[in-house]
């Protein structure tokens, strides 16, 4: 039979019935991704941090159970912040400080988790219980962290986000010196006085005339708003059943607003993340694209019913999207079975729209930005052979250093009180990772002739040998007979001998060592046998 290849054409759909898919897509995987014109093993994740300084622990632990980061650059020096239950801290890569503020610890519900971000150089944090904070002074990692200055006493909000010069408040709880205080208004959108950099907005009286302050009821869906993003010059506001826009116009409305859908929304808080092509929004059926007009789905027909067939529902509240720019990914993160934390992500390459899938280490956020000078030691990936690949994919030199300009997605763990470096090494922290890649329900033309595949030709680069295994069916209905393994290096093979019949076909990779490969190409030898 011809070679299977383009093999990075559609990636892994799991939701079609293999036999009705194209020879080159794949039915299967976890722990792959697509790169250019093959498929190949993600990389894994290490720890971000060198040994702390001055708090007497190991280099795998940080101070609180980390739930939520955030990074920023002032006078050319990154500094990460990290979030738990009730402390927050600084860190510059090398020393933590706490900067939770003097007047007691937070309350944070896990269920409700943090948002925040950087507006003009203020760092900003929200948890939906305690009075919103803010980091005037983030260059001296150990100044404290304070109440959100003017914020309207007693007010509480579910999301705080930053657009243009103002703070927007959603889903809102009047405050005791304000109309109505203690009213919950889950479809209020609030916005602050217009701030210059490096300070904070002055009010969010809404009925100072004189001020840019204001707020908005969405009233015309009943849910409630979840969250809000940039997206180019407009806000885009997530309920849980609509998708609205917020248009800046000036004085004396401020803002237009506008519908884009109401027949879905996000799930969560943090499901929204921008690309170049508008928003990645991780939605109650579907993830899809907003691109400030239109709504795309970008699962259905491919992988939607695996994804949200697995969800774990009591914890969908902690689902969450994040970008990876260097790999042109959105990465869609989610909990299964038991897990309260997301421990698996459908990440969506918008460069060549296609699907692969990875596990997490039960993460409760991920952040990417520019990061202080991190260093990491004992899993550097060193491809061997000198492959043309390392001069392309950065994780694969031999390098110790984390480089802080390509911004690499940075995980924070809960239960195990650490952050972690993702996609740059061969393993989990250390642990190896089991990685498929599956392909069924190949019949060649003819779905009821009988076939015997006696050898597979391998186009792919390897650090260290593969398993690889072939198998057949006599009906669709049936499952999978797998012959097998067969080891496979591409370094002294090109192929594989075996003798599996059946009407339909199937290959399958796997891995669980500490190398790393990529998968360009297979050629199945077939032999035709009768019909009945």
């Amino acid at each position: 039979m011809p070679p299977i290849t383009e093999l990075g054409q559609y990636g892994v759909i799991k939701d079609v019935l293999p036999y009705n898919l194209p020879p080159n897509a794949f039915s299967d995987g976890d722990n792959v991704r697509v790169y250019e014109k093959g498929m190949e093993k993600f990389l894994g994740h290490v720890d971000a941090f060198a040994d702390f300084t001055g708090v007497g622990l190991d280099e795998k632990i940080v101070q609180v159970d980390p739930y939520w980061l955030t990074s920023l650059v002032q006078d050319n020096d990154a500094f990460w912040v990290y979030a738990g239950v009730n402390d927050v801290y600084s860190t510059d890569g090398s020393i933590q400080h706490k900067i939770t503020r003097t007047s007691g610890i937070y309350c944070m519900n896990t269920s409700k988790g943090w948002t925040g971000g950087v507006m003009g150089g203020v760092v900003f944090l929200n948890n939906g219980v305690d009075t919103p904070q803010q980091w005037v002074s983030p260059a001296v990692l150990t100044d404290k962290l304070t109440d959100l200055s003017n914020w309207p006493t007693g007010a509480k909000c579910e999301a705080l986000r930053s657009f243009k010069q103002f703070m927007i408040a959603m889903d809102y709880t009047r405050g005791s010196g304000e109309t109505n205080a203690g009213q919950i208004l889950p479809r209020l959108f609030k916005w602050s006085n217009s701030a210059s950099f490096n300070s904070v907005p002055s009010t969010w009286d809404e009925t100072d005339a004189t001020q840019d302050a204001g707020e908005y009821e969405l009233a015309d869906t009943p849910g409630r708003i979840l969250d809000g993003s940039e997206l180019r010059d407009a806000f885009m506001i997530y309920k849980e059943d609509s998708v609205w826009g917020a248009q800046f116009i000036g004085p004396p409305f401020i803002f237009r607003f506008y519908k884009i859908s109401e027949t879905t929304g996000a799930l969560g808080k943090r499901c929204m993340a921008e690309f170049p092509n508008g928003h990645f929004v991780f939605g109650v059926n579907d993830c899809y694209i907003n691109d400030g007009q239109n709504l795309t789905s970008v699962l259905d027909q491919r992988d939607r019913r695996e994804v949200f067939d697995n969800i774990n529902v009591g914890n969908f509240n902690k689902c969450f999207v994040t970008p990876f720019f260097l790999r042109s990914e959105m990465w869609a993160c989610y909990p299964t079975g038991t897990h309260t934390h997301p421990n698996k992500a459908v990440v969506w390459n918008w460069r060549d729209n296609t699907i692969g899938f990875r596990d997490l280490p039960d993460v409760s956020f991920i952040h990417q930005g520019v990061s202080p000078t991190i260093t990491f030691g004992g899993d550097s990936p060193t491809w061997a052979g000198g492959s043309a690949w390392d001069d392309n994919l950065g994780p694969w030199d031999d390098s110790a250093t984390y480089d802080p300009t390509r911004a690499n997605p940075i995980m924070v763990t809960p239960a195990t009180r650490q952050i972690f470096i993702a996609d740059r090494t061969n393993t989990f922290d250390g642990t190896a990772m089991i990685v498929k890649l599956e392909r069924t329900g190949l019949f060649f033309d003819s779905i009821d002739q009988v076939k015997m595949c006696t050898g597979v030709r391998i186009s792919m680069n390897s650090s260290g040998p593969v398993n690889v295994y072939v198998g057949s069916q006599f009906s669709t209905d049936e499952g999978v007979t797998w012959e097998g393994p067969f080891e496979f290096d591409p370094d002294t093979q090109y192929k594989i001998d075996c003798r599996v019949s059946g009407r339909l076909l199937a290959f399958k990779i796997e891995s669980t060592t500490d190398i790393g490969w990529r998968l360009t190409s297979y050629d199945m030898e077939v032999k035709f046998g009768g019909r009945n």
